[in-house]
């Protein structure tokens, strides 16, 4: 008698440490699961708002006419962007810098540093002959005649509180979005150089 009630304790223990085996796996999987579904909302959210992002800046590309400088005074009110030019205002480097939430952050900050930003901007223009930017479109550009801008806009992680200032490959890691945008503004130079000589 006190055998089989022996083994009737030792079955039930091990069916009930197989059922608490079975949850811990099942616990574990969801756990998993939780944690891969959070981390692709987050890398959804950076995407989407990186195109947002690289939008909003290809749009004032083309309002202000590539112009480096009106578009820097377009972001003036929002959000303070380093701006470097070159002797021609139309061409140089734009930085703007974004918190985790992406909202515009000011730089420099009150006390000099980027602790705060998760995220830069960079859009550089160069002025390039027509015929270069366009010789990929399948047209003759032997008819294009001038210049065209061409910009490129470069969203990139900042793990670290320095400024980014060079562009990463497109397989970089860091990297989360990269787009090409451009203006074909023709001899609008050369017209505005002879008419002053």
């Amino acid at each position: 008698m006190d055998r089989t009630q022996h083994n009737k304790t030792s079955l039930f223990l091990m069916e009930l440490i197989i059922s608490i085996l079975f949850f811990a796996v099942a616990g574990a999987v969801c756990v998993r699961l939780f944690v891969s579904a959070h981390l692709l909302s987050e890398e959804s959210i950076r995407i989407n708002n990186s195109i947002l992002w690289t939008q909003n800046i290809s749009e004032v590309f083309y309002g202000k006419h590539g112009n480096l400088h009106e578009i820097a005074d377009y972001y003036a009110d929002t959000s303070i962007v380093l701006v470097s030019y070159e002797d021609n205002p139309e061409i140089g480097t734009l930085v703007m810098f974004f918190d985790k939430n992406w909202e515009p952050i000011f730089y420099p900050a009150e006390d000099g540093s980027l602790d705060d930003a998760a995220y830069e901007l960079m859009l550089c223009i160069s002025e390039l002959p027509a015929s270069e930017i366009y010789d990929d479109t399948g047209t003759d550009t032997g008819s294009m005649i001038g210049n065209a801008l061409w910009g490129q806009i470069q969203i990139q992680n900042m793990t670290s509180d320095t400024i980014i200032d060079s562009f990463a490959e497109d397989d970089d890691e860091s990297v989360i979005l990269n787009r090409y945008v451009d203006y074909y503004i023709g001899l609008q130079e050369a017209v505005y150089e002879s008419e002053n000589n």
